[in-house]
C-alpha cells in the first residue's frame, strides 16, 4: 500500500505496512522458552 506524506513541504510516495497481529507475542514465546531451556542445560552439565 502506498500513501503520500508531506516532508519538508514536500510530497513522497511511500510503501507502508501493516504490522502483523501476534508475530511479536510468538517472538516472545518462543524467546522465553528458549533462555530457559538454556538455562536448564547449562545448570545440568557435568
Amino acid at each position: 500500500m502506498k500513501t503520500i506524506k508531506k516532508i519538508n513541504n514536500q510530497e513522497w510516495e511511500v510503501l507502508e505496512h501493516s504490522e502483523t497481529p501476534g508475530f511479536r507475542t510468538a517472538f516472545h514465546i518462543i524467546l522465553g522458552v528458549a533462555v530457559v531451556y538454556f538455562i536448564y542445560i547449562f545448570t545440568h552439565l557435568h
